[in-house]
């Protein structure tokens, strides 16, 4: 096995450039850290063609080898620590990362629900989402042009592992929204003006809960679109719920009221 001992090594370059959005973009790959997160992408249908582990935590590399299924094609690396430290963004890594190659969707879901994520810019909050709609058996979540970059690594921490067990969709000229109201999906917004109380909803058939920017709610295009406005009864008077909150709430009245007629 290789051991990389130069910060100029052709490996480090590239793996470190994927740190920057316009690069994992441009390769149509991002970086995931620790050991827990490495195996839950090796057991998704992800590809990961890339581990680097670091001198400090070679020790681990057996168990690890034992515990995860390595194909072929996994190319393995033991990296000087003060190098690997360079590539990961965490403060104490656990001296594990990988690169995986994103997933393409090449279909949307003729039934169920999906999460609209219209111009989040908090990465804890879309990965809050993205983890209650894998808990919840969600289709899929959906993004709109200015949302955060969902392979970020403060989103993809957030989510807990569930990027690799649910569809992301990046929808920035709405082409997949609107398709899907094609089929029948109706699209949910919260709104104070003209709207009914969220629990009065019937969340069994197909829909859309479209969930906002932290400071402006709803784009004035995806509220023009809504086929239901819906709000959150507040009996406390807050003034507002955190986005994250605020999705969770219906994700899993949605998940109630599917239960319940079963």
């Amino acid at each position: 096995m290789e051991l990389i001992q130069s910060k100029d090594n052709a490996i480090v370059k590239e793996v470190r450039k994927l740190k920057e959005k316009k690069y994992r973009n441009e390769k149509g790959q991002f970086l995931v850290e620790g050991f827990r997160f490495v195996e839950e992408a090796l057991k998704s249908k992800f590809d990961v063609p890339l581990v680097l582990i670091s001198e400090k935590a070679e020790e681990k590399l057996q168990e690890f080898q034992n515990k995860n299924r390595l194909n072929d094609k996994l190319k393995l690396y033991i990296v000087k620590e003060s190098i690997f430290n360079t590539l990961c963004n965490t403060e104490t890594p656990q001296g594990i990362l990988a690169v995986v190659k994103k997933k393409p969707i090449n279909m949307e879901a003729d039934k169920g629900f999906y999460i609209l994520a219209d111009r989040l810019q908090d990465p804890g909050n879309l990965g809050t989402i993205i983890r209650s709609a894998h808990a919840a058996g969600a289709s899929g979540v959906i993004m709109t042009k200015g949302t955060v970059d969902v392979y970020n690594d403060k989103t993809l921490r957030s989510t807990m592992g569930s990027i690799f067990n649910i569809a992301i969709i990046e929808d920035e000229d709405l082409i997949v929204l609107n398709r899907l109201r094609n089929k029948g999906f109706k699209l949910i917004v919260s709104s104070l003006e003209d709207s009914k109380c969220f629990y009065d909803t019937d969340l069994t058939g197909n829909f859309i809960i479209a969930v906002g920017n932290e400071g402006n709610g709803i784009s004035d295009e995806i509220y023009s679109m809504a086929d239901l406005k819906v709000k959150i009864p507040m009996p406390g008077n807050a003034e507002s719920l955190n986005a994250a909150a605020a999705a969770s709430i219906m994700i899993f009245e949605a998940v109630r009221q599917r239960l319940t007629i079963k």
